[in-house]
This record gives C-alpha cells, structure tokens and sequence, in this order.
C-alpha cells in the first residue's frame, strides 16, 4: 500500500469515529438524530465486476464531501475499484496538468473547463456529473441591485485564475442582453480581498462556489445577499463538475466505466439521503464551518446530480449552445453531435 493509500486510510477511519462520537452525542443529546453506527447501511454484493485499478486527478479531494462518501462507505471498494487519489491537486490548472502529462487516468474538472480543452482536441471522454457547480453571485443590500441588469458597467470581482466562475456568470449575464466583455469591468483579487471590496462598494458584486461563498454568506448575511447562482433556473438541475478519463486508458480498460460511474451515483444518491452526516464528515476537514453550518448548506444546494449516458450528453449539449452565445464556439457546429463524442456511452 503506497503513502497516499495510507494516508486516505487513515483519514477514513478518523472519519468514521468522528461520525460514531457525533452520533453518539446526538442520541445522548437527546435531539432525535439517529447514530451513524445505527443507520441500516446495505452494502452491494457486486460480484460481477472484477478489481479493477485507476488514478484520479481530483481538486481539493480532502475536502470534497463526494469522494469522502465513496471512500468511506466503501462504494469503490464494493465495486471491485482500487482508487488512487492524486495528493496535492488544489486546482482545475493542476488537474489539467497532471491529466496531460499522462500522471493520472482520470480526472473531475468543471465542465466549463472541459469543453475549452476538448474542443481543442483533448483526447478524453466524459463519463459521469459529479455535481452541480454551486456558483454564487452576492451584492450589497445597500447596493439597491435587483437584477444582473443593473450589474451593466459595474465591478465584479473573482478571485485569480477563476475562469470558470467568471464563464459562468457571463453566460448569465448574456443571456439577459448584456456583453461581459464590453458591459461589465472583471476585477481579480485575492479571497480575503473579496468581502471588505464588496462592503466599501470598491466593487459591486463578487462571484465564487461553495463552501468559499457559502462561508462569506453566512457571515455576513446581513450585508449582502445572493442574486444571482447555479441553484435556480436550467442550472439547478444540470451538473457542473465532470469525470473525465483518458482515451487510452479506457481502450486498455474497457470494462472500468460501468462501476466507476454507478460507484459515483450511488455515493451522489448517499450523500442526498444523509445530510446530516454527511455534515459530520465534512466538518473534520473544513476548517471554516461546523457541522451545522455545512448542513445548512447542503439543504441550499441542489443535490443528486450525477447525470450519466443520455441524460449527460443532453447537458454537455446545452453547455455548448451556451458557448455559441458567447462566441467561443462556431454557430454552425452540431452542438448534440459533438456533445455524443465528448460523452461516454455505458450500459448500466
């Protein structure tokens, strides 16, 4: 077993005495919420799918609360998959590194930074969402802004390198007339610069995802509020996040794509069904929020999206029109026809 196995290993096991404790302080507490250890938790007898092996290139995995249900509640494992984490990826910039330099078979990026690169020829497939995007666009309540409207010729600052954020957001605003490009100035600052920026009116808005903004929010929900996200509207149903795995990789592991997806929709459909621990499991890792306030959270964000074959190549479809909207690709490419080769057909 290498460091990194090792490593995830532990973690795991600190996770799981966390949620008994927890649990166990729950029942004590007499607030009604069932011990972790007493959930009836079925696991799969799948015997069909062999062990099969695969490096996974995933941003912030020690944080990221679907990876922490598949590892933990052993979804991997029960189908057969030994996943290796790559340690030290903090961001798409690196996750894109290492997937090209052939250091990971896999890899979970925004779909918003998939199509750029796929669209350039990127030799890979999409195989399953593994969420929604959570994007959050927040405005002072002294500003008197109501709609993305009146955002036209203001201040939106992101924070650096945040290319998708700021993807999405100017497919938002094109939608309601307006030229990010020409109408709105785009301000990159550091995270801590963000809040203080937007309550002196330095700025007019900032955008960002969870848990980053969620934690601003929360803190400072009597300021500012959220108008404007990923959580209403198309967007709320639609996956923002990707698996994506390696061509070559799949010619030499046909038989990898089936447990790997159904291992991550049934770890996604987990995740809906225990909010709260899957607050508890999070809690250990993000330093920035309790239990209750991750809770909270997850209740405001869309859950169980892990859209996979038809459904998935449907979505990539309508991310693609949304490009054409913004110039970025031809008009008179098929968006369903290339969205059925970005995708990943698997029988289930």
């Amino acid at each position: 077993m290498n460091i990194q196995n090792k490593s995830q290993k532990s973690l795991i096991t600190r996770r799981k005495t966390l949620l008994g404790l927890a649990g166990t302080f729950f029942l004590a507490g007499g607030g009604g919420y069932t011990s972790y250890h007493l959930i009836t938790h079925k696991k799969n007898s799948i015997g069909e799918y062999k062990p099969q092996s695969i490096r996974i290139a995933w941003p912030k995995s020690e944080i990221d609360s679907l990876l922490t249900i598949a590892q933990t509640e052993d979804f991997f494992q029960n189908y057969g998959l030994n996943v290796t984490i790559l340690p030290n990826i903090q961001n798409h910039l690196q996750a894109l590194d290492a997937f090209k330099n052939n250091m990971c078979d896999a890899t979970v990026l925004s779909v918003l930074d998939w199509l750029p690169n796929l669209l350039a020829g990127m030799q890979a497939r999409l195989l399953v969402g593994i969420s929604g995007g959570h994007f959050r666009l927040l405005v002072s309540k002294k500003s008197r802004i109501d709609r993305l409207v009146d955002l036209a010729d203001l201040k939106i600052a992101t924070r650096r390198h945040a290319e998708k954020e700021r993807l999405f957001f100017s497919i938002l605003l094109r939608r309601k007339g307006l030229n990010p490009e020409r109408n709105i100035k785009w301000v990159e600052m550091e995270k801590e610069e963000l809040l203080p920026a937007l309550l002196s009116n330095q700025v007019q808005a900032i955008i960002g995802y969870d848990p980053f903004m969620w934690e601003i929010l929360s803190n400072a929900n009597k300021k500012i509020f959220e108008l404007a996200g990923s959580q209403t509207g198309s967007w709320s149903s639609r996956a923002n996040r990707i698996l994506g795995i390696n061509n070559q990789f799949l010619e030499k592991n046909p038989d990898i794509a089936v447990p790997l997806a159904l291992s991550i929709r049934q770890s996604s459909k987990w995740q809906t069904q225990h909010l709260q621990e899957t607050s508890i499991l999070l809690a250990d890792e993000w330093k920035g929020m309790n239990s209750k306030q991750i809770l909270q959270m997850l209740k405001n964000e869309n859950q169980n999206i892990a859209p996979i074959n038809n459904q998935l190549w449907e979505q990539i479809a309508q991310y693609i029109d949304e490009f054409k909207l913004l110039g970025k690709v031809p008009n008179n490419l098929s968006s369903s026809r290339t969205a059925r080769q970005f995708c990943l057909p698997i029988k289930t």
